[in-house]
């Protein structure tokens, strides 16, 4: 299947028309590392240009799943949570690699944030569906998501600015500009800048903090907004024939409440906070005790107070340089690139109006890679390509600051849990294609990859001054050696207990080292020029990784897939008709999923899993500047084995607060798994005399439901989100493009995220937009 085949059309006015007269036009992709029609590729693969998503406004990664039915993408505190065919994971701890990671300008990113995904100056966009080690630097087990944005211009200047504005008090603007130095040498930037000035909902106060039966006070703050600047700069030179030099440089700086959980999921019930779920000290006369279940919030509402408020800041910048050389036999490319992002992502120890507890997550995030290429020359029968990468990256909190009035009731300042995952990978792969006949090809890759993972974790908890004499004392607390624990100090120091194991000893490091071969191998098959079938094994690897928040245990062994796809690819009547097929079939071994620990985010193998299912794309061109298209996926997510499966009950002790237990959730649905999905719309094109030329953009895509963890205890309803734009370009303004939206126009309600924690948070998660609608000018030279 082809998913993009459905909306890749690269200029929505000229080719709509092309399509009519000549058929469809052709996609030309880089997904196998070199420039082909995505029709002769035997993989299941997405494309979709810029003006696309400029046309259907789509402006972030999260909103490309309303055109892919096999994408699942979520936004949960500061990142992006990527699945393809339900092979991924939901947790953004940092250090944590994602199953489906997110390249831009062939750049792996470790950590998928938000801001560095603004979809701006973008010239397409390649979702690959299924294990892509063979040809991809790092390992991607369950498909990979390639960004590529815009080269300079070397023939001539390019200018274009957008300015918009949209309900909730929302600016947007967006400049690219590229301009020709010289003959060989050509730059451009582009700047996107996001403020949402009014939120979605309120956050309410309760009438009485002690009283919560008696409900919330009319009104309240507004609360689900956020602002955001990015720029990126890239230059050009090619100063001969065959060699091309390109340098890359990009910025952002963000901030935002959007995406982070921070109110009961619809239909649950919260809770004023406990001290025996989160180890703190209640507070008397600051909120009831026992707890109390807090009252039902409106949809967008939540009920955070003045101190318990969410958001996540970011701010990062990163270079990349590429050089592509042709030899006489083959070409060469070089590909380095180093990131740093520094974010806070400040959060409440419960979702509730009381000042208690705060957790501030100071995020590690920095990486260093190095890629070499060595691949056939674009006209060699025999398609192969060698290559070598390497990876440093560092990831986890520096710290994570707990405190607050419920943590010095306890005697403490203030917790430290210090958490980073080091990582050093190298790789060589290959992949060779070779015409058995005219019509005939086969193809196999190979990888060989070594992940050295070490951790380092602490927990430095200060008491305050009294505890333990007259000044402050800090003790650390290390739980990789049973001889240096301190784990019971606070049992000791406050119930007699006896303090076992030594305090303060040095910090061991805890290391991993994987080696691991994965592969691939296809066969496809040309019925004649319209029409090629094809099969296609490959095995999958996501390295192990170490728990960050905090790091205190051993690292999770690497999730192996073996993926299996059957498909077909096809253009009929005239090409004006394409239609793309596949059934696949994934085995998932020590799958990573997530779990939670004394209200932390937690990783956690979960044996053995299986996502098998089918899903096929359909675009016709049926008149001149009409484009309709189809998609759909079914998709069967189930766990095989997986004993030790965290699940969550309402507390018989502590009203609106959840215990956790551990169950056995083989025969489950995967999190993140609607059983059905499909997308579809139309483009409808038309240039009326003297006047200009009008387009007209639908696109609607539906879900079934899902469940958002692994006990299949919270599912998210079905929903189905429709989307439209009309633009303008006047005859007499050939610059200038007027363009009017909607999003969500039905105004669904529906859910971003979702996390469960053993506390007063309870079943937690995020609204996805409401319907918002506004106008943007466009001006282009």
């Amino acid at each position: 299947m082809m998913s993009g085949a459905a909306f890749a059309v690269a200029n929505l006015g000229a080719q709509a028309v092309h399509a009519q007269e000549t058929g469809l036009a052709d996609i030309i992709v880089t997904a196998q590392k070199s420039a082909q029609n995505v029709q002769d590729i035997p993989l299941s693969v997405t494309a979709v240009t810029g003006d696309t998503l400029q046309s259907k406004g789509i402006a972030t990664v999260q909103e490309l799943n309303r055109i892919d039915p096999a994408l699942q993408i979520g936004h949960a505190t500061g990142t992006v949570t990527t699945f393809i065919r339900g092979v991924g994971n939901p947790v953004t701890t940092a250090g944590n690699e994602a199953s489906v990671p997110v390249y831009i300008d062939d750049v792996y990113f470790i950590r998928a944030s938000v801001p560095f995904f603004d979809l701006a100056s973008i010239d397409r966009i390649e979702v690959l569906k299924g294990p892509q080690g063979t040809l991809f630097g790092r390992n991607a087990s369950g498909g990979v998501i390639s960004i590529f944005t815009k080269d300079p211009n070397l023939a001539s200047p390019e200018l274009e600015a957008r300015l918009g504005y949209s309900n909730y008090q929302t600016m947007d603007a967006k400049l690219y500009a590229s301009v020709p130095i010289t003959d060989t040498l050509a730059a451009n930037i582009s700047v996107s800048y996001h403020n949402q000035d009014q939120g979605w909902g309120r956050n309410k106060r309760l009438v009485d903090p002690l009283d919560t039966s008696k409900g919330y006070q009319p009104g309240g703050e507004d609360y689900w907004k956020g602002h955001s600047f990015s720029t990126r700069g890239k230059i050009l030179w090619e100063p001969t024939e065959t060699t091309k030099v390109k340098l890359i440089g990009y910025y952002q700086k963000s901030w935002n409440q959007i995406g982070i959980y921070s109110r009961p999921f619809p239909g649950t019930q919260g809770g004023t906070p406990d001290g025996a779920h989160n180890g703190f000290a209640n507070l008397p006369g600051v909120f009831p005790i026992p707890s109390q279940v807090l009252p039902e919030l409106g949809f967008y509402d939540v009920a955070l107070g003045d101190t318990q408020k969410q958001y996540d800041q970011s701010e990062g910048y990163g270079f990349s340089g590429r050089i592509d050389q042709e030899l006489g036999f083959a070409d060469i490319v070089s590909i380095t690139a180093y990131r740093k992002n520094d974010e806070l992502y400040a959060s409440a120890g419960n979702y509730s109006p009381y000042n208690w507890t705060r957790y501030d997550l100071n995020v590690v995030d920095k990486q260093f890679s190095q890629e070499f290429q060595l691949k056939s020359k674009s006209s060699s029968k025999v398609k192969w390509i060698l290559g070598a990468y390497y990876l440093n990256a560092d990831g986890g909190f520096d710290p994570t600051t707990i405190y607050g009035p419920g943590v010095a009731a306890s005697g403490i300042q203030g917790i430290n849990l210090y958490g980073q995952q080091k990582v050093k990978s190298l790789a060589g792969f290959g992949q060779l294609t070779y015409p058995v006949t005219d019509t005939t090809n086969i193809t196999g890759g190979l990888r060989y990859t070594i992940d050295k993972v070490r951790g380092d974790g602490r927990t430095d908890i200060v008491f305050l001054p009294g505890v333990f004499g007259a000044g402050s004392v800090t003790v650390t607390d290390q739980i990789f050696d049973e001889n240096n624990n301190c784990s019971n100090i606070l049992a000791n120091t406050f119930f007699g207990a006896p303090l076992n194991g030594t305090c303060n000893a040095p910090n061991p490091d805890v290391k991993k080292t994987t080696k691991k071969w994965t592969w691939k191998g296809s066969i496809d098959q040309k019925i004649n020029d319209d029409v090629m079938v094809y099969g296609t094994y490959s095995r999958g690897y996501k390295a192990g990784t170490f728990n960050t928040l905090p790091l205190d245990s051993a690292a999770l062994d690497p999730e192996v897939i073996d993926a299996y796809e059957v498909g077909f690819k096809s253009e009929l009547a005239g090409r004006t008709v394409r239609l793309n097929a596949a059934l696949f079939w994934n085995d998932i071994s020590n799958a990573q999923v997530q779990a939670q620990r004394n209200g932390l985010v937690f990783l956690q193998n979960a044996g053995v899993a299986r996502t098998k299912g089918g899903e096929f794309d359909l675009t016709v061109a049926p008149a001149s500047g009409l484009t309709l298209r189809f998609a759909g996926t079914y998709l069967d997510a189930k766990f095989r084995k997986f004993d030790g499966c965290a699940t969550y009950t309402y507390s018989t002790t502590a009203p609106g607060n959840l215990d956790q237990l551990t169950t056995n959730c083989a025969g489950n649905r995967m999190p993140y798994a609607s059983k059905w999905k499909f997308s579809g719309g139309l483009t409808y094109e038309h240039e009326m005399s003297g006047a200009g030329n009008f387009t007209f953009d639908l696109n609607g895509n539906y879900a079934t439901k899902f469940n958002w963890d692994a006990d299949n205890v919270i599912k998210e309803p079905a929903h189905f989100l429709l989307d439209g734009s009309i633009a303008f370009s006047p005859e007499a303004a050939e610059h200038l493009t007027i363009r009017l939206w909607m999003k969500n126009i039905t105004g669904e309600k529906y859910n971003v995220n979702y996390y469960a924690q053993a506390s007063g948070s309870a079943y937690s998660s995020a609204p996805g937009a409401p319907r918002t609608y506004g106008g943007e000018l466009v001006f282009k030279f």
